[in-house]
């Protein structure tokens, strides 16, 4: 695909820092992912917002039109759907775990591809018959809030640490905090946006400090 690397016409350059600053943040998160279903064999990210977070990957990164921010996000998106097979099929097979319904487990598999596949359905559409923005921003918070609020209520249904990580804690909150701050510049009067982007900031430092007060009683429960 043809196109420059980075869109300094329509993006300032603290626009492109902090909006790709946060894209290749997400990469390091996935990295650490992959790290962890390997070591670990257990998934930590919600498995209903994975299968909605390649959905939105798949459309944005290989569905035109593609975003016009240049080479360097489209790419950035592309990486993050490459990275989220491996984490996909981590969830296909070790995401059964995270589910309470006992009636579901054994139909887990089926489940979760299918539900992947309907967001994508759902993505698409909303996509190319006008409903976001060109870079995909009205969409991807959607998959951003199921992230975030899913991402607190398994750690609070949840005692088994190991299946979370401080540094994903982190750097997910800090990816998705300078996407926001971008979502404030550049879509001044988008309200959408902001209330939406706003509220997932709200809810993932919230989950960092559910996250450290259960991290130091388990601290103290041993030490005990």
């Amino acid at each position: 695909m043809d196109g420059p690397l980075i869109n300094l016409k329509t993006y300032t350059p603290l626009e492109m820092i902090l909006f790709a600053g946060g894209c290749y943040i997400w990469v390091v998160v996935y990295v650490i992912y992959i790290r962890h279903i390997m070591k670990r064999r257990m998934i930590g990210m919600p498995v209903f917002a994975a299968a909605s977070n390649i959905a939105w990957e798949l459309v944005w990164g290989f569905v035109p039109p593609f975003t016009d921010m240049g080479l360097i996000v489209v790419w950035g998106y592309r990486i993050w759907f490459l990275l989220d097979l491996y984490i996909f099929a981590g969830v296909v097979r070790l995401g059964a775990a995270q589910v309470s319904i006992e009636a579901l487990r054994p139909r887990f598999k089926p489940v979760i591809i299918l539900v992947a596949l309907s967001w994508a359905v759902v993505y698409y559409f909303f996509k190319v018959e006008g409903f976001d923005t060109v870079i995909g921003a009205m969409s991807a918070y959607v998959a951003q809030a199921l992230i975030s609020i899913l991402y607190l209520l398994l750690l609070l249904r949840h005692h088994r640490l190991v299946w979370f990580s401080y540094p994903i804690a982190w750097l997910k909150m800090i990816g998705s905090g300078l996407i926001t701050i971008f979502m404030f510049i550049h879509y001044p009067a988008n309200h959408y946006l902001q209330t939406i982007a706003g509220v997932c900031l709200i809810v993932d430092c919230i989950y960092i400090y559910v996250y450290d007060q259960r991290r130091r009683s388990e601290v103290d429960r041993r030490a005990g």
